[in-house]
């Protein structure tokens, strides 16, 4: 097998070699206008800044410090691209990048589209068209303007899709991500803030902010700053340590919220904790809500057990199996079987139950219930009640 050396600063034009090709600084290769591309049956060996116009296919390509630039289409087996003393080494694609195995000691560039199973780039990496790999590993950014197809995806630094991102395992980001489209992936951890049309996860961890516009989430959505959900999101377990926001007809088991939490209108819960304030639109239903701070509601609410809130409480109509207020509570009319009133709160609007206790020192408004008990120095409203245990300093008409 013949062996070519194209020496430093030289130009050749080829169209096939039968064995390597070994190129030095500042070669430039030009592919035979008589070719579709450049066939090297052995390896590419080259160093420093070497320039190949046209497309290539290749056993091996063996580079090393500088820029490899190849113009068009690129099939290889592997793909090795090492740092120099110097350092600063990149591969340029102006076409497809087709490998079975590609390692980098600095950047890639691909102009179209990215094929490769085995991806390891300890630089940056930028990826105009669409990309298929299975393991990719990037101890820097990654950048790709339409779709990203993977297995196991590990970004040190940032990771940017333009499109959909589908990865089938696991995704882990120490920077920033930001997907236009869709993120469908079963595991995902961001250590930094992240944005996303679509969320589709089992489990997502973000240690900074997070934002969607839709999520379905499995079991999980941990997010260590704020949230918000544009539209609405699915989940079993919503985890907030700041502020929280999600659209109309949102679908949440457990939500957590160590700041303030907003839900748009026909929102569905199982258990809520806020510590903080929380805002709920038209017609919520939920099993358990419980609030350190404030609680608004607009239209219907209705709990199936219990409604527990430390500070103010306020709404419309309000429908639960328990409502327990220490504070106060503003609202047209309260339901429950069991209203709990704690003392010196004050209550303005129609209170309506099985049992209604006031404690010492309340001021509430008219009770229609079956048991009502009023503790020392109440006010109240009219009273209509089966049974009245009123402390003898509380004040009220009886209906």
């Amino acid at each position: 097998m013949e062996k070519i050396v194209v020496k430093d600063d030289e130009q050749i034009e080829l169209s096939i070699v039968d064995g390597d090709l070994e190129a030095h600084d500042g070669a430039r290769i030009t592919v035979s206008s008589k070719v579709d591309k450049l066939v090297i049956k052995g390896n590419l060996v080259s160093e420093g800044d070497v320039e190949i116009n046209g497309s290539l296919e290749v056993e091996e390509i063996m580079h090393k410090n500088g820029y490899l630039e190849i113009t068009g289409d690129v099939l290889a087996k592997r793909i090795r691209i090492r740092n120099g003393r110097s350092g600063g080494s990149k591969l340029i694609v102006g076409g497809n990048l087709t490998a079975e195995e590609t390692t980098v000691e600095g950047g890639v560039e691909v102009e179209k589209d990215f094929k490769c199973p085995e991806v390891k780039i300890m630089g940056s990496c930028a990826v105009y068209g669409n990309a298929d790999v299975e393991t990719y590993e990037v101890s820097g950014s990654a950048k790709h303007e339409l779709n990203l197809n993977a297995t196991v995806v590990d970004i040190s630094g940032s990771f940017k899709v333009g499109g959909d991102a589908i990865i089938k395992e696991e995704l882990e980001v120490s920077g920033s991500a930001k997907i236009n489209g869709t993120l469908d992936c079963p595991e995902v951890e961001i250590g930094g803030s992240f944005a996303c049309n679509n969320l589709i996860t089992n489990s997502t961890d973000v240690s900074g902010s997070a934002k969607t516009s839709t999520a379905q989430v499995g079991d999980k959505l941990s997010v260590s700053g704020s949230y918000k959900c544009e539209g609405s999101i699915i989940a079993a377990k919503l985890s907030v340590s700041g502020s929280s926001k999600v659209g109309d007809d949102s679908k949440i088991e457990k939500l957590s919220v160590s700041g303030s939490s907003t839900a748009g209108d026909n929102a569905k819960f199982v258990d809520v904790k806020v510590s903080g304030s929380l805002s709920l639109g038209a017609n919520t239903i939920a099993e358990n809500i419980n609030v350190s701070g404030s609680c608004n509601s607009s239209g219907l609410l209705r709990l199936s057990e219990k409604l527990q809130v430390s500070g103010s409480l306020k709404g419309d109509e309000i429908e639960a199996g328990e409502i327990s207020v220490s504070g106060s509570l503003t609202c047209e009319i309260a339901k429950a079987d069991l209203i709990t009133i704690s003392r010196d709160s004050r209550v303005r609007g129609k209170l309506f139950g099985g049992t209604i206790i006031i404690g010492d020192g309340a001021r509430v408004e008219d009770i229609t219930a079956d048991v009502v008990e009023l503790g020392k120095d109440v006010r109240a409203g009219v009273i209509a009640a089966g049974t009245i245990d009123a402390d003898p300093s509380a004040k009220y008409t009886k209906g």
